[in-house]
């Protein structure tokens, strides 16, 4: 995620100027596929490898819409700890079953 948001702007500028662009941090890597005007975004190694190629309109939607992709993921990965915490203290907790007469 890092990754890509520090790069993102610099790939579109490259698109746009017919440059190739290219980044790899472990298993993600980006690169520009200039003729095309697209972007391949790749995660993965050797057999387990998935890309997505995203044309230079995608990508400038991308850079205006990724601030708020990533204050959401941040968001989402804090409270996962509440939800795990719910979800424990619920399996440890006893369900009582009401009588049949009640309504």
């Amino acid at each position: 995620m890092t990754t890509l948001a520090e790069h993102l702007t610099a790939q579109v500028d490259a698109l746009w100027r017919d440059e190739f662009y290219n980044v790899r941090d472990g298993e993600f890597s980006m690169q520009s596929a200039t003729p095309y005007k697209k972007a391949i975004l790749t995660l993965g190694e050797k057999k387990n490898r998935k890309s997505v190629f995203l044309k230079l309109q995608e990508l400038r939607y991308l850079t205006y819409i990724f601030p708020i992709v990533q204050i959401q993921l941040a968001k989402y990965t804090e409270a996962m700890a509440d939800v795990m915490t719910y979800i424990l203290s619920t399996i440890n907790s006893t369900f009582v079953t009401p009588p049949p007469s009640a309504n």
